[in-house]
Formats: C-alpha cells, sequence, structure tokens
C-alpha cells in the first residue's frame, strides 16, 4: 500500500485499469470511489445498456473485492436476497445448513431496484447500515469491505395504453382523449423525447403490498408512440389495448409477477379489480337546482327534481326501457307494471303528468316537457338519442343511489335462468360502467360481444350475492331462487405453486401418521377436494378451498408455536416428530441408528442417553427449521388471497396499429391502477425507492449516454475486439479500511465546512422551489464526499469546487420538488445548480 502522499497516483493507476475496459465515464467512476472511501452506498440512474454491470464489476475486480449480482423483480423475495436453510447431506448424515443468498459480497450491484416491491427493498436497509443480515433467528455479519450499487431505470420506460382506454380516476371513467381535454395547457413536465406530464387534480385506486386497493393521488402523462398495440382479452371478456412493453400484475404459474403486454401467454392470468371500496368513493355533489335553472334557456321546472333514491330509480327507467327525445321522455314496459307504476309517481312527485297509453299489451308513460330534457342535460349530464349513454359520473353515486340504479336497470333490462343473469346492450359504454358499478358491490361479471350485442352475465356466486345485496324490481320473479344456497364460481379459483401447497400439508405432518390417536382425518377437512386435485397434478384451487386451507394451516402453526409445545419433544416424542412431519425413517438415517431406538423413545422404553439426547436434539432443530419454512409457505398462500382481487385467464392477444400517442398514470409511492373495459388488469410496475431508503444511499450518481466518438471507441472495442482484458489488482482489499480512515482525516477549513452546511440548510428554506429539503444527513454526506474527492485527485484538502461538485450527487435524491419547480419543468439538478 502507498504512502499518503502517493494515494493520488494509486487512484490514477486505478483509472487507467478502468479505462481498458470502460470508455469515457470519468466522472461516474470517480463518484464511485467516492462512495467506496466514504464506506457508502451509492445509487445510479441510466436507462439500460450503458455497461453499469460490467464498470462496477471491473471496479471490484481492480480493488480486488468479490462481486455480486442481484436483479431485482417484483416478485422477488427477501430470502432470495439474504439466504435461507437447506438440508444438505454431508458423510451419508442430512443437516441443516444456512446457503448465504447474494448479499453475502463485497460490492453488490443491485440491479433495477426500482422494479423490487418496497418489502425487498426494505431488506437491503439492514445490510446498508448495519453490515450484517438476520434470517430467522440468527444474525450473519457481513464481510468487510460491503458496499452496496444500485441501479434505478427512469420511470418513463413504462408501458402505456391507447387514447381510446379508459382509466378509473376521481371515481369516473375517463378515456386518454377525455383526459387530455381535460389537462388543457397544464402540462408540467416535459422531457426531450415528448414525454407530457400533467397536473390535473385527480387520484386512483391503486394496489397495495398488502392486495388491498388504496385510494392514491395521480398524474397523467402522454407520449409518443407509434409502435403496433396489443389488445389483451381475459376469459370473463375484459379488455384493454397497450403498448407492448405495457407491464401487467399476472399470476404465472401460482407466482405474483409482473410481464410486459408482449412476454403474456394464454396460460397467463391476469389480476383484476374485484371490488372498488367504496369507502375510497366520494358521493357526487351534484348541481344546485336553481344553478341548473339559471343556465336554462327553457321554463323552470314545475318543482325541483330530488337527487335521491327515487331519482335513481326514475333514470335508470328511462336510460334502459325509455327514451330520451328532443321535446319529451318516455317509459316503455311489459314485464314489470308496478315498476312502471313507481315511475309515474315519481314523475308526478317531481310535478309532470305522464300520458299513459297501451299498445299491443305494453304500457307507454310519456312526458312532454322540453324543460325536463333540457334540465336533464344540465343539471345530470343526461343526453338522449338513440344510445342513451349513463354518464361516468354515475359511478360516484351513494351505496344506497347505486343499488338502486343497478336494480332498475339490470331488471328492465335482463333476463333470470339457470341461476344467471343475462343482461343485454347495444352500448359499450353502458356494459362497462355497469360492471364498474357491480364492483363496488363486489360483483363480478362475464361480458360476451356478438358484433352487434353485449351480453354480460352474473352466476354462481356472484349471482346469489348480486340478488341478496341488490334485489330485482318485482321478488315474484325470484321467489324460486334458494338464496342461501352455496355456489362455485367458474372463474374465482386460484393459479397456486402447487409444490407450495404440498409441502405445507408434509411440513406440518397433516398428510401422514394417520394411525396417531386424536388427529384430524385429511378426507375430512374442508379443503380436501382441491388439495386432492392438486395431488393429481391440477394447479388451480377454488378461492373458498384456499381460504379454508390458509385458515386450517394458520391455526395449525398457532398451535405449533406456542412455547409449551416445543416441551413435548421430551414429554410426547413421537406426537411431536409427526407435528413437523418426521417419520421414524427420516430419524433413523439421519442420525445413523435403528428404527427400534428411536420406536423404543416413543414407547416410553428405556434407551440410551446418547441416543435419547440425538433424537431430541434432532427434532427441536428440525422443529425450528420446519417452523420457519411453514411459516414462509403460508405467507406465499395468504398472499395469493386478497378481495379486493381476481384471477382472470388471458383468452385472446391481438395486434392492432396505434394512434401516434399514448397515455398513462404516474401514481405516486404505489404506480399502478385500473384501467380497461370492464376493469382489466392492475396496470405499470415501478415502485419508486422509499425515500427513508433514499436517503441511505451517500450518491445518486447519473449515467448519461457516451458521446459519439466515446460510442465509436466502444464498437472497435467490443465488436472487433476480442473483449478480453488483462487487469490487475490495484487496491488490495485490506487496505480499504485505512484508506477510509484518511478519507476523515482530510482537513477542511471552517469556511469550507459551513459553506457546506449553509448549502444543505438552503433546501429547507427555499419553500419557492423546493417542497421538502435534506436532513442533516446531507450536510455530513457533502462534507466525506468532498474529502474522498479531494484524497482521490492527490490533494490534502477540501476545496469549495469539491463542495460544489459533491452537492449533485448527495442532494439530487434527497429533495423533493414543489408544483412550482416542476411548473417551470425544473429537475433537481437545476435547483440544485440555483441554490449553489
Amino acid at each position: 500500500m502507498s504512502s499518503l502522499t502517493t494515494i493520488g497516483k494509486d487512484f490514477q493507476d486505478v483509472f487507467k485499469e478502468l479505462g481498458k475496459v470502460v470508455v469515457g465515464q470519468q466522472e461516474v467512476m470517480k463518484q464511485m470511489l467516492v462512495a467506496i472511501m466514504c464506506n457508502g452506498n451509492a445509487l445510479l440512474e441510466s436507462v439500460p445498456g450503458l455497461a453499469k454491470t460490467l464498470t462496477i464489476k471491473t471496479l471490484a475486480e481492480i480493488m480486488d473485492l468479490k462481486f455480486s449480482r442481484i436483479q431485482n423483480t417484483p416478485d422477488l423475495m427477501p430470502s432470495d436476497i439474504t439466504g435461507t436453510y437447506i438440508i444438505e447431506e454431508e458423510d451419508g448424515k442430512r443437516k441443516f445448513k444456512f446457503q448465504p443468498g447474494p448479499i453475502f459480497a463485497n460490492i453488490v450491484l443491485a440491479d433495477e431496484i426500482n422494479r423490487a416491491t418496497p418489502k425487498t427493498q426494505a431488506a437491503l436497509l439492514e445490510a446498508m447500515q448495519e453490515k450484517q443480515v438476520t434470517v430467522g433467528n440468527k444474525t450473519f455479519k457481513l464481510e468487510e469491505p460491503f458496499f452496496i450499487l444500485a441501479t434505478q431505470n427512469p420511470i418513463e420506460q413504462e408501458g402505456s395504453l391507447a387514447l381510446s382506454q379508459a382509466v378509473f380516476i376521481n371515481g369516473q371513467l375517463k378515456t386518454g382523449k377525455e383526459l387530455l381535454e381535460l389537462a388543457g395547457d397544464n402540462c408540467i413536465k416535459e422531457d426531450k423525447k415528448g414525454i407530457k406530464l400533467y397536473d390535473i387534480n385527480a387520484w386512483t385506486l391503486s394496489l397495495n403490498t398488502s392486495g388491498k386497493l388504496e385510494k392514491k393521488n395521480c398524474f397523467l402523462y402522454t407520449l409518443p408512440y407509434s409502435d403496433e398495440m396489443l389488445v389483451v382479452t381475459s376469459n370473463t371478456g375484459k379488455k384493454i389495448t397497450v403498448t407492448k412493453n405495457h407491464p401487467f400484475l399476472v399470476n404465472e404459474n401460482g407466482i405474483i409477477t409482473w410481464k410486459k403486454a408482449e412476454e403474456l401467454t394464454k396460460q397467463d392470468y391476469m389480476i383484476n379489480p374485484a371490488r372498488i371500496d367504496v369507502n375510497n368513493i366520494e358521493p357526487q355533489k351534484v348541481m344546485p337546482h336553481q344553478e341548473a335553472l339559471k343556465l336554462m334557456a327553457q321554463k323552470p321546472l314545475p318543482k325541483e327534481i330530488i337527487f335521491d333514491e327515487d331519482f335513481a330509480f326514475w333514470i335508470a327507467f328511462l336510460l334502459s326501457d325509455g327514451s330520451i327525445g328532443e321535446k319529451c321522455v318516455e317509459a316503455v314496459q311489459k314485464n314489470y307494471p308496478a315498476s312502471l307504476d313507481r315511475f309515474i309517481d315519481i314523475s308526478e312527485k317531481y310535478g309532470f303528468k305522464a300520458s299513459i297509453r297501451t299498445k299491443k299489451g305494453v304500457r307507454h308513460a310519456r312526458i312532454y316537457s322540453k324543460p325536463l330534457v333540457e334540465y336533464l342535460k344540465i343539471r345530470f349530464n343526461v343526453v338522449g338519442g338513440k344510445d342513451k349513454e349513463i354518464p361516468s359520473w354515475f359511478l360516484k353515486w351513494s351505496d344506497e343511489m347505486n343499488r338502486e340504479f343497478l336494480k332498475a336497470f339490470i331488471s328492465l333490462e335482463s333476463s333470470i335462468r339457470d341461476n344467471r343473469i343475462v343482461f343485454t346492450q347495444k352500448s359499450a359504454n353502458n356494459v362497462n360502467i355497469i360492471s364498474y358499478m357491480l364492483l363496488r358491490e363486489g360483483i363480478l361479471s362475464w361480458i360476451r360481444h356478438d358484433g352487434k350485442i353485449f351480453r354480460l352475465k352474473i352466476q354462481g356466486k356472484d349471482f346469489m350475492e348480486y340478488l341478496k345485496n341488490v334485489g330485482w324490481v318485482d321478488n315474484s320473479k325470484i321467489k324460486g331462487v334458494d338464496l342461501s344456497r352455496i355456489t362455485d364460481s367458474s372463474f374465482r379459483v386460484v393459479p397456486v405453486d402447487r409444490r407450495a401447497i404440498l409441502r405445507l400439508t408434509e411440513v406440518l405432518g397433516l398428510n401422514s401418521f394417520h394411525t396417531l390417536k386424536g388427529r384430524a382425518n385429511l378426507t375430512e377437512r374442508k379443503w380436501y377436494g382441491s388439495y386432492k386435485g392438486i395431488k393429481e397434478g391440477e394447479t388451480l384451487m377454488a378461492v373458498d378451498s384456499l381460504k379454508q386451507f390458509v385458515d386450517d394451516i394458520r391455526n395449525e402453526i398457532e398451535v405449533r408455536d406456542i412455547p409449551e409445545f416445543k416441551k413435548n419433544a421430551d414429554i410426547k416424542p413421537r406426537e411431536f416428530a409427526a407435528a413437523i412431519g418426521t417419520p421414524i425413517t427420516t430419524i433413523a438415517e439421519q442420525l445413523e441408528i435403528s428404527k427400534n431406538q428411536v420406536w423404543k423413545l416413543y414407547s416410553g422404553e428405556s434407551v440410551s442417553v446418547t441416543v435419547n439426547s440425538q433424537i431430541k436434539e434432532f427434532l427441536l432443530q428440525k422443529y425450528t427449521v420446519c417452523m420457519e419454512e411453514a411459516k414462509s409457505l403460508l405467507k406465499y398462500c395468504e398472499a395469493l388471497l386478497s378481495e379486493d382481487i381476481y384471477y382472470d385467464k388471458i383468452k385472446s392477444i391481438e395486434y392492432t396499429s396505434s394512434e401516434g400517442m399514448a397515455f398513462g398514470l404516474t401514481v405516486p409511492e404505489l404506480q399502478n391502477y385500473i384501467a380497461g373495459f370492464g376493469g382489466c388488469g392492475i396496470n405499470h410496475n415501478t415502485y419508486p425507492l422509499p425515500e427513508a431508503q433514499q436517503d441511505r444511499f451517500l450518491l445518486k450518481i447519473k449515467l448519461d449516454y457516451p458521446s459519439f466518438e466515446e460510442e465509436l471507441e466502444i464498437v472497435d472495442r467490443f465488436a472487433e475486439g476480442t473483449g478480453q482484458f488483462n487487469l490487475r489488482a490495484i487496491i488490495k482489499k485490506e487496505h480499504i479500511a485505512r484508506l477510509q480512515t484518511y478519507t476523515k482525516q482530510v482537513p477542511i477549513a471552517n469556511d469550507i465546512k459551513k459553506y457546506a452546511v449553509k448549502v444543505v440548510t438552503a433546501t429547507r428554506q427555499r419553500k419557492d422551489l423546493i417542497e421538502y429539503g435534506a436532513s442533516p444527513r446531507a450536510s455530513i454526506a457533502i462534507v466525506m464526499a468532498a474529502k474522498a474527492k479531494a484524497l482521490i485527485e492527490g490533494r490534502k484538502f477540501v476545496s469549495k469546487e469539491d463542495i460544489k461538485e459533491m452537492a449533485f450527487p448527495v442532494l439530487r435524491h434527497r429533495i423533493i420538488l414543489n408544483f412550482e419547480a416542476q411548473r417551470k419543468n425544473l429537475s433537481e439538478d437545476d435547483v440544485i445548480k440555483e441554490l449553489l
């Protein structure tokens, strides 16, 4: 190791070695070294294909460090990073051994960290801060030096929707075209690619990591797009048109994961919303009666139309079995005379006397009133004409009005047969809104289109739930339906990893040891039918069966988890072994003793102290691993169950042309939303790094495209050369700790130190540009980074320029810009530059 005076020369040699492999990117490499000298972690943001892995791997080799790479994906589990216990055979014996994960290295590249879920991102925190990981009840120290260099791809790369598609926003359905009209000139940001961000004061529903739909604020974005679009249709008739790279949350062979549209297959199950929580929807505030009258050209109405359940029924009648002309409205009915009578009574309450006539056994109730037609359009946005479309804002009605509208609209347009409701409509808009109204009640529907007419079906469990919760306009029509009957729905199923289901029953000993007294018979458990199917090769379980299975398994684990249970290893070893799925044969083989010796212990007969001790120690070890595995598998099963979603198999994937532009919603924190015909899929897929974790990174380094000359050199080096490089280790692993000590010892003048602190505190004072400023941790980081930069450049002092240069990577991920800064199209770096 060189002396302090020649450290700068050593780092020059490091850059020379890096230059053999990496072209350009000098500042990026310097900032990576700064992070290492400060014993910190760095966050790299760039687009794919800029040799991040190659750069970091080369740096590790030059510094004699062990390198590891973690490719983050939405289905990556924390144990995939930290490691887990496995059973390993050694000298003919099977032992429990900890298998370290990829976190056990000196330099860890966590690639595309914003693609992992917050739970998995959080698993990195302990390693980054404490240099250790905890698995089960044991803590493992990480070998030092230890650094995490994480990459983060910009959010704009995610997929989008065709402009004709509807998204659930502000409690309504709006297409991309409608949202663009609403946005007007409200663009708050535009990048070089033409991607525009709009603040439209909106919210949507997003799926959180607990499987619940949550109300979140959102922004609209648009982008130029001329490639092909994909039309994805599910088994239940839900449909959406998206860009090729649009990500869907799917269940693939029992594993929840994100897949781009162009990677989908007909074996995938889309994850669709199963209910829209009414607590998340604020009832719509309708235009006041007097305000509507002021806007009318016609004479005033005789009375105010009260916005209540009667109105929901009345307007549903007009929009289903009625018509709205230029001068009149009319309701027509044959099968439900009492409903028409109610329509007439409500009309009289509004001050209108309906003209009644009967034609071919069908009664007509007509109200001649041009002011009424105008009033409905102005106050309620109900427009007449051939299609009589349901206004989107009806989705924001109160629970009672939503049910009253559904009951009238569906009863008058549907038939009941074979325990199913079949509802027909020509209007795609009406079918879409009705399907979302049904989602408010937790009712799923099947949608089919024969080219002319849409048929919406409610069947199985949903049929029963609909009649119980919503009802029918004439109870005599449903008199023969047994509402207490338990029915299944063919699409209320869960694709599972059959190995997990089988292993859970095995590890808890539920599938064997049937001769043991007091044990419940497996065939008598409520979920046995589904389990039998899984055992025979099926991969689907009915939702209710999986719920019963999970409840049963949870109870079994709770019984085994109480402290008294472990005492059975002494008192009732046979029952204890059975409860952790461990037969006599396994114990005998693992301990190399006879089965007879094990049986003697079980029977209470005398065995040697050594054998007794061996068996009990083995069972307790087995118990620890068994419980850890069972809890992990239970979490997997629990994660598949949520009242807010269901699994819908993909029926078809077709290609269509683009309109030249696409759009989507950006949802801070959760980054997903509901969209499409009938509620099709959970869309989008980037999990932004939590603010608490971003602050754990010393630096955020931006990696940009190479210059033309640099790219030409890259082509020469890798397209025509061998791509093989002889590198030498410049800095030894054991010397890095000494360099980190030297970094702290680099002197800094008091005025320079004050300048650094002033820069950081300014981020908390500039409320005209910054919503949230940097914490005191940033002051420490900026001074340490400046010291490291001086050391790397061979200087024994910190300059003001060092502070200025390090301010960008230290602060850009620690400040949050306010609306005004975004409106001015300012980036974090623009604001930092102004602060300096």
